[in-house]
């Protein structure tokens, strides 16, 4: 990556030798959040522990999320200052981090109403927890998920320290680690991996591709990102110096891949999410498609696309078989009650459901206002998951923070194509969100707002470094790279 840009604008004196160490150590600190948000799905590889325990990834969690903070810290004291909205979002956090101290103490006198959760009447309410030890893990974990707010402060301070070329290099390591992932995946489909979660079911089980994780989800969470980054940053994603660069025809065959992973997965949720993306993006493009089919180059170079995909998907199924014809009628026939009031409802989330409006129900005001500090059931929804956890007033505070950025962000999209990414970007957080929980996921969060910053970097919003166009320039002249063109039982928290 490239080496540390001054968080001063080019003129500004920081007025001694204080500050201007300060703005070094924030450099520095940013570059190293960056490369950890990098080189995490490779350093994840190995994930086989189920349990909730300290491993490589959550520790790289924590030092990714200690340098992000600190490096706002540095630069907040290098230039006395810190953007409103930013100073908005940490105070909030600070109310939940006040809300879990209230809920650490009341765990006490709250036992009884706690027990009410021993209750387990499927797996996929999850293992017991000690409110002792879950609390201050859910306040630990709140930190580091939000953690790249700093980073996003800090963009707003000094754009030219997360300019659009710096950030192609950390997403161009990103997608290598999931390239990665996926060939491990495509390994176990094979049988040359062995699987490390399965699809229980009556009298058999299921392998489901997990990659180097151990659950299906945490490779969905990489996939779905790794195809965003291929359709926003375009041809930008290539290593330092123009090596390597990806043109059109490899940004295809990488998403054909991500997605074809996805698919052999077996998580319907990821799948979804990934089709959602590609659709979105291709959308914007058949205007283009349509100019490009009036020349016969043109045609020529859909025509061999295409008939390269057919062939790719031909082989890939001719090579898995059976096994892939298994997996697909698993994925679309073992669902369980599609009727949301049912216990049954995908395969026990309806239970876990029903069971905690009774325990709310039954609940006092305190508990409906600031949650029980920890989740003791695996809820399957982010925002239920929030309201347990926090309650109402944790439920306003996340939601303010997450308007709020999106707020922040679009307000600094200078063209269409920009804010079309943003509002990708957030349907699907709020999609995968219906059954599973990204906040509750540091690795996701970070991949999320990673991905806003992208999207500031592209519209010069936060100041391209010299000679990167802007999404701008690139629409009017056409050119390739724009925006346009182109059960969780067993989920490691990191």
């Amino acid at each position: 990556m490239d080496s540390p840009a001054p968080l001063t604008a080019p003129g500004t004196r920081l007025g001694g030798g204080a500050p201007e160490r300060l703005d070094r150590a924030a450099g520095h600190l940013a570059t190293a959040a960056l490369a950890l948000i990098a080189v995490k799905p490779l350093l994840d590889i190995g994930e086989r522990d189920a349990g909730g325990g300290v491993d490589l990834g959550v520790l790289l969690s924590a030092v990714g999320a200690g340098c992000m903070l600190a490096a706002l810290t540095a630069a907040v004291l290098a230039a006395r200052r810190l953007p409103r909205p930013v100073q908005a979002m940490l105070l909030a956090l600070a109310l939940l981090l006040v809300v879990s101290g209230f809920s650490y103490l009341a765990a006490g006198p709250r036992a009884d109403l706690l027990a009410l959760f021993d209750i387990r009447r499927y797996p996929i309410y999850g293992p017991r927890l000690d409110p002792a030890t879950a609390i201050p893990a859910e306040a630990v974990r709140l930190l580091v998920s939000f953690a790249p707010v700093a980073l996003i402060g800090m963009a707003l301070m000094r754009p030219a320290r997360f300019c659009v070329r710096r950030l192609a290099v950390v997403a161009a390591v990103v997608l290598a680690g999931a390239v990665v992932h996926c060939a491990l995946a495509w390994l176990q489909v094979a049988g040359v991996v062995p699987y490390s979660f399965y699809f229980e079911l009556p009298g058999q089980k299921i392998g489901r591709a997990s990659g180097g994780y151990y659950h299906p989800m945490s490779l969905g969470r990489l996939l779905m990102f790794s195809v965003f980054l291929c359709y926003v940053l375009g041809d930008r994603l290539r290593l330092p110096g123009d090596r390597l660069r990806l043109t059109p025809l490899r940004r295809y065959a990488l998403v054909g891949l991500f997605v074809a992973t996805g698919a052999v997965s077996l998580h319907r949720l990821t799948i979804g999410c990934l089709l959602v993306i590609v659709a979105a993006f291709e959308a914007r493009r058949l205007g283009a498609l349509r100019a490009t089919l009036r020349t016969r180059g043109g045609r020529r170079r859909v025509v061999a696309a295409a008939a390269g995909l057919l062939a790719a998907g031909g082989v890939a199924v001719a090579l898995a078989g059976d096994a892939v014809r298994e997996r697909a009628g698993v994925a679309l026939t073992e669902v369980g009650s599609l009727d949301v009031r049912s216990d049954t409802f995908m395969h026990g989330r309806g239970a876990i459901w029903n069971d905690v409006a009774r325990v709310l129900h039954r609940s006092t005001p305190d508990v409906w206002l600031f949650g029980f500090g920890y989740e003791p059931w695996d809820m399957h929804n982010d925002l239920l998951r929030v309201l347990v956890v926090w309650g109402v007033v944790g439920l306003v505070a996340v939601v303010g923070i997450v308007a709020g950025l999106y707020v922040v962000v679009r307000r600094r999209c200078v063209d269409p194509a920009q804010r079309w990414a943003l509002g990708v970007l957030y349907a699907v957080f709020v999609l995968f969100g219906l059954t599973q929980k990204p906040m509750a996921y540091p690795y996701f969060m970070w991949l999320f707002l990673f991905g806003q910053l992208v999207i500031l970097s592209l519209g010069g919003a936060t100041g391209a470094s010299s000679g990167d166009d802007t999404v701008t320039a690139d629409v009017e002249r056409g050119e390739e790279g724009r925006l346009d063109e182109a059960s969780t039982a067993g989920v490691r928290p990191g």
